[in-house]
């Protein structure tokens, strides 16, 4: 029974951060067992606005979990009620993992930066001369903005 609950043991290993960095994540390593809750902290020393925590599963990239600006939530990807993120104030950015499940192993990253680009932004739309009014790429639009989804830079369509 010991040797199979070691088994579902969580290990969520957290980036090592230096101090020059300004950005500090504790713990810095951390074993929990099923069921149990966890809390990552994130603190942020260089009066940025923004702050975010990043899951990276094995062998798979980071994917965007939760994305702060000052204390208003832009983003929750996590689709799971078990992650409840604490903003209480602009400089950290915590983490609490409820009733751990063996798929969150995995390495959390947290991050900082002075402003996000994840609001969708209207922004006008610059048509070579000659160009038809209304037209956007071989598709014929009444409005002329351009709509951006900044989470995905190649992503865009014309309104």
């Amino acid at each position: 029974m010991g040797c199979r609950l070691l088994c579902w043991v969580v290990l969520c290993m957290l980036w090592a951060v230096s101090t020059g960095n300004g950005v500090t994540q504790t713990p810095k390593h951390l074993v929990s067992g099923t069921g149990r809750s966890v809390t990552l902290k994130c603190k942020q020393h260089l009066g940025h606005n923004a702050m975010y925590w990043y899951k990276q599963s094995v062998q798979k990239p980071p994917k965007l979990m939760l994305a702060y600006s000052y204390k208003d939530l832009l983003q929750n990807e996590t689709a799971s009620s078990r992650f409840l993120p604490d903003r209480s104030n602009n400089s950290q950015l915590d983490l609490q993992i409820k009733a751990l499940e063996p798929e969150d192993s995995a390495l959390y990253l947290c991050a900082s930066s002075k402003g996000t680009a994840l609001h969708l932004q209207l922004l006008p739309v610059h048509k070579p001369p000659g160009s038809k009014p209304g037209s956007c790429g071989g598709h014929q639009r009444s409005a002329q903005h351009f709509l951006e989804d900044p989470r995905d830079p190649r992503a865009s369509c014309c309104l």
